[in-house]
């Protein structure tokens, strides 16, 4: 008796969330890379609780023809961003890098060479980290969405342009019943 009541409860219990999840919209930052270099993707967003105070965080490694959510846990209404490949031969000699946000950007914030998770305080100059490769970059800002942003950001295969497109995460869901 005592296993098939646990089995029945386990039951409920799995119903009831997965009936609350069914309803729930889910936010997600989706980013595309249809360039045909390897991008390394950054975000900066406001830290929760604490004005005028961002978090900058790198880097997401998007291989060519590539999609991927930056982090699953960011539920954001906006977010800034700056985005570069590494140096790639372009013909005669010559080499380019590209980079998508720092042409008119909105915000400055820390990248570094490695993987990096910096906290920016933007009423005060901000010191440079300690990490011996930190650099100090324009960050261009996403669209904004209440309550929460779904959006998938595109670096294009032109090598210049950004698209940015937003997605009704509830109307998403119920496509998806």
């Amino acid at each position: 008796m005592g296993a098939m009541m646990s089995a029945v409860v386990k039951f409920v219990v799995l119903a009831f969330l997965t009936a609350i999840s069914a309803g729930r919209a889910e936010a997600a930052i989706k980013i595309c890379n249809n360039f045909s270099q390897t991008v390394y993707f950054s975000i900066a967003y406001a830290q929760p609780g604490y004005d005028e105070s961002y978090i900058s965080r790198g880097w997401l490694a998007l291989a060519p023809n590539v999609c991927d959510q930056f982090d699953s846990a960011l539920h954001l209404s906006v977010f800034w961003y700056y985005a570069e490949t590494d140096e790639f031969d372009v013909g005669g000699g010559s080499k380019q890098k590209n980079m998508w946000g720092s042409v008119h950007p909105d915000k400055q914030m820390w990248v570094a060479t490695n993987s990096f998770n910096f906290i920016n305080n933007l009423n005060e100059k901000p010191e440079k980290p300690g990490d011996p490769g930190a650099k100090m970059v324009g960050f261009a800002r996403s669209i904004e969405m209440t309550p929460e942003l779904n959006e998938t950001l595109t670096i294009e295969a032109n090598g210049n342009d950004v698209t940015q497109a937003t997605h009704n995460a509830d109307a998403d869901a119920s496509a998806n019943k």
